[in-house]
């Protein structure tokens, strides 16, 4: 047999109730068709025999090519039924069978010995040292060491399908060869008996007629052939090969009373139909061996064809599974409609589970009720909500929020609308599956038709898809709440969109005011104060004329109070343009431009990076910090600004540092408000809006500024801007 009909016959057809094999002929109880067979094959022998019996002496003519020619045939047969018989061992390791194939394998050995030793077929007095006595013995050896090895395997006979491994042999390989072995072994050592020690031999032979002894030997051979036929016969159960053995027994106890009981010697009726007796009951195992290995291999093929289509229907049953689960993944990825994808899914799920109904519930706990999201059954799917019933429909709500499916008897259940369907539908026993994400319980996935059972692989393919189905349906949810609330700020952003507008009209309204209706009563002041003074002056003592100073003065602080109000605006009102920006030229123009008002202050300007910006905007920053630090080092005796910048990551930080008045660090947080003034005006004037025009440009450009000071050292103002960067 092959490899892959041993593997198969050693697992897959060891069917029996009891868990004995059934395949192997070994093992096979005999069927009564089979036992019918066999004793219709025992009584036409035993009738054939009767018939022969009575000439058995009748002498006919020598043919010595029968023979070789009989014993060539039964070598052949011996063999391969030996073979045969290692193989069974090989796959069962029964030391039942590896006695039996032993006694087949002794069979041919001795059979090839008594051929070569045969008188006048390959030498006068055959070969291998053979005397008168050889071939004879070599006979009775022949047939009473086969019967004693069938006794042998009728006694270590496995009638018992439980035995223990440790009684079986660990090597099959080295059990046969060794069987082998031994075999030779004892056929040579028989040959040697009966030619070394030929002389020690009782005579049984007398040329080519029976001597008066050889009936005894006989006799002994004969009664172990009939001994080993009870002890078949009392090992039940019988198997094929003791129901085929007992007919070769039978057989052979026929064939040793006509070759050598009955008959007066060679070439006589007795002895030809003895050989022929002999070599039927050697075919007799070997063909329903060959037998057994046809069905054999018909139930491989079978079995290999079983497993294909197995495997193809396992193959596209997973690709379904797949399928559907893609289908719910692609709807975790994209915003698809719950609904679209129930109708998507559920039918094909139906159809995989086998089942005639299936049903997505969305639990409602507060209310105690279940609601369809879909349902799908044999002629149409409902998509969407609107039935519900209650939730005790679903079985064990703790045993469910524990991950547990429960299984539902439909007749158990309430008389009403919802059961009436179930059954009119085929329900009559479904299993909800829980639907849990994020460790809460939002609904169950029920399937189910007539029968109560629910195979594992039903159970797994409906927890997967829960699973994922609760996925979706939260993300969904999920989905949901975040479009609601996206709208939600979408609206207020209209809103507020709407309100800002609205303030910068009114802004751009006060910036009018103030551009147009604040600066003309302040011109007017102005005015009004110069005439006074080119008019009047001469009639106004010092006291008047310092008054009308201070009038025009105050009038002038507050025009540039004004202008520095309307920059403010401007700055946080405009739109950034950006573009690159040499900013070591642009502070070198600011400082030129200022620097001119204070002829003794030293600017030094270092290499300052470049970077994209509004030009307009960071000119309002270098003018408000150079502006500061020439105006508080003027008083020094030798004034300085040092105005640097460095790449930093990825930022560029410019630095103003002064060696002036400086401020006090414990006003820090008042520093870049509006109208704060560290101080006096009669020390230094100003309007306190510059630093924050400043703060507010470099925010706008994604920036932060910060600085510190010592008082009467100076100070250091740093800003940093993102290299390039819109922000």
């Amino acid at each position: 047999m092959s490899s892959n009909a041993a593997s198969i016959s050693g697992t897959a057809f060891r069917a029996g109730a009891d868990g004995t094999p059934r395949v192997f002929l070994s093992t096979s109880t005999a069927a009564p068709g089979q036992r019918r067979l066999a004793l219709a094959v025992v009584v036409l022998s035993t009738l054939i025999f009767v018939a022969a019996a009575p000439f058995a002496k009748t002498t006919l003519t020598a043919v010595p090519a029968f023979l070789p020619i009989h014993q060539s045939a039964l070598v052949i047969i011996d063999l391969i039924t030996a073979v045969l018989l290692f193989g069974q061992f090989g796959i069962l390791r029964s030391r039942a069978l590896l006695v039996l194939a032993s006694a087949y394998l002794f069979s041919a050995a001795m059979a090839v010995a008594h051929l070569l030793s045969f008188p006048g077929l390959f030498a006068p007095g055959g070969l291998l040292g053979a005397g008168p006595q050889t071939t004879a013995w070599l006979y009775f050896l022949w047939h009473g060491g086969f019967p004693l090895l069938v006794i042998a395997y009728a006694v270590l006979k496995e009638d018992l399908p439980g035995r223990a491994e440790a009684d079986r042999p660990s090597s099959t390989g080295a059990a046969v060869l060794t069987s082998v072995a031994l075999v030779l072994v004892v056929a040579c050592g028989l040959v040697l008996l009966t030619t070394v020690l030929h002389d020690g031999l009782p005579e049984i032979m007398r040329g080519d007629r029976d001597a008066s002894t050889k009936v005894l030997v006989a006799s002994a051979c004969w009664a172990l052939s009939l001994t080993a036929l009870p002890v078949l016969w009392r090992r039940r159960p019988h198997s094929l090969v003791d129901l085929w053995l007992m007919v070769t027994v039978c057989v052979w106890i026929f064939e040793i009373a006509l070759a050598s009981v009955l008959n007066g010697g060679r070439y006589d009726l007795g002895w030809y139909s003895g050989r022929i007796y002999g070599l039927f009951a050697a075919s007799f195992v070997l063909l329903a061996l060959l037998l057994e290995n046809s069905v054999l291999h018909a139930q491989v093929v079978q079995v290999r064809e079983s497993e294909r289509r197995q495997a193809r229907e396992a193959l596209t049953r997973h690709e379904e599974r797949l399928r559907i689960v893609h289908e719910i993944d692609r709807s975790l990825i994209g915003e698809v409609d719950l609904h679209a994808l129930a109708a998507a899914v559920l039918q094909p799920l139906r159809e995989l589970l086998g089942v005639p109904r299936v049903v997505v519930n969305l639990f409602d706990l507060a209310a105690g009720e279940v609601e369809w999201l879909a349902a799908a059954g044999r002629r149409r799917t409902h998509i969407g909500p609107g039935v519900r019933y209650p939730l005790s429909f679903m079985g064990d709500l703790e045993a469910l929020k524990r991950g547990e499916p429960q299984v539902i008897d439909t007749h158990a259940l309430p008389p009403g609308p919802a059961t009436q369907a179930l059954l009119s539908s085929g329900v009559r026993v479904y299993m909800a599956v829980p639907m849990i994400a994020g460790g809460e319980l939002i609904g169950a996935l029920s399937f189910g038709g007539e029968l109560p059972e629910f195979p594992p692989e039903q159970v797994t393919i409906a927890r997967e898809v829960a699973t994922q189905l609760a996925v979706a349906i939260t993300q969904a949810r999920l989905f949901e709440r975040v479009r609601r609330h996206a709208e939600e700020l979408e609206q207020r952003v209209k809103e507020r969109t709407a309100a800002l507008e609205a303030a910068n009209k009114e802004l751009e309204s006060f910036s009018y005011s103030v551009s147009h209706d604040l600066r003309a009563p302040l011109r007017a002041v102005d005015g009004y104060a110069q005439m006074l003074v080119e008019d009047y002056g001469e009639r106004l003592d010092d006291e008047g004329r310092r008054l009308l100073g201070t009038v025009r003065a105050s009038a002038e602080q507050m025009g540039r109070l004004i202008d520095d109000l309307l920059k403010f605006s401007q700055v946080g009102r405009r739109a950034l343009s950006r573009n690159p920006v040499d900013m070591r030229s642009l502070a070198s123009e600011v400082a030129a431009e200022l620097g001119s008002a204070y002829p003794k202050v030293r600017v030094e300007l270092g290499v300052l990076p470049a970077l994209a910006g509004d030009r307009a905007l960071l000119r309002h920053v270098w003018s408000n910090l150079i502006g500061n630090a020439l105006k508080y080092s003027a008083q020094k005796d030798a004034p300085r600004v040092q105005i640097s910048g460095r790449v930093e990551g990825a930022e560029s930080i410019y630095t103003v540092r002064d060696n002036g008045a400086g401020f006090d660090m414990k006003y820090y947080d008042k520093l870049f408000n509006v109208f704060q003034r560290l101080h006096r005006e009669d020390e230094f004037e100003g309007t306190g809006v510059g630093l924050a025009i400043v703060q507010r440009v470099v925010a706008r450009h994604g920036g932060r500024i910060w600085g510190e000071s010592v008082v009467g050292e100076g100070s250091s103002f740093h800003f940093a801007l993102p290299q390039g960067t819109d922000q």
